[in-house]
């Protein structure tokens, strides 16, 4: 079995969220030396990294993830190549619902979205214009009877939008985003899985998203 790594590295100079007041700081409380360890101490957002939103997040009286059962952060996920409709940061990408045509989504749990989109991760074109998902496309996965939808961008929304992640926080799915390393895995299904901290009453958290392989 062959394990992928699809998360990002979180460590304190990374980009977040443009506007996100919470810092982020990973600090040594103590060091290696006579009579003492290493120790670390970590402070940051919910939705720093690659991370995983839940309902929670968009929709009032949901579970927080800590509440979610954990089957419903793993299973297998649909690959789909987004990469063709661009990757340009200077011009809005929607990603339209012809995406799917001819995807079978009955036999998996996840579809994930490999835009290219993670080659700007660590630039200043990372939060620029990044591919999201129209609304007709949203609500196709919403109707699917998924467990979730992942991109390799910052959102599955534009920076002042919300439709997609209002239909599906009302599927009860989650979403994954920030994802990295989907290129080589596109028009594939893969076994997936991405587990959040159990963080009471939280509407995310990081995760370590992997994909594995059968030999």
């Amino acid at each position: 079995m062959q394990l992928i790594d699809l998360s990002h590295v979180i460590k304190p100079d990374m980009a977040q969220w443009p506007g996100d007041s919470q810092p982020l700081k990973i600090h040594r409380v103590s060091e290696h030396g006579l009579g003492t360890h290493m120790s670390s101490g970590l402070e940051m957002g919910c939705h720093v990294g690659t991370h995983m939103d839940g309902s929670l997040h968009f929709l009032a009286g949901e579970p927080g993830l800590d509440e979610v059962p954990v089957n419903q952060f793993a299973g297998p996920a649909l690959v789909i190549d987004a990469a063709a409709q661009g990757t340009d940061a200077d011009a809005p990408i929607i990603l339209s619902p012809e995406l799917l045509d001819g995807h079978d989504l009955t036999r998996v749990d996840f579809v994930l979205f490999h835009t290219g989109w993670d080659r700007h991760w660590g630039t200043d074109n990372y939060y620029r214009h990044w591919p999201w998902l129209s609304a007709e496309l949203a609500q196709m996965l919403a109707d699917s009877q998924l467990k979730g939808v992942g991109l390799d961008t910052p959102s599955l929304d534009q920076m002042s939008g919300s439709k997609a992640h209002d239909l599906c926080a009302a599927a009860g799915m989650v979403n994954l985003e920030n994802l990295t390393g989907l290129g080589p895995l596109a028009d594939t299904v893969i076994q997936f899985m991405a587990l959040p901290l159990k963080l009471y009453k939280t509407e995310a958290s990081p995760v370590r998203a992997v994909a594995w392989l059968q030999d």
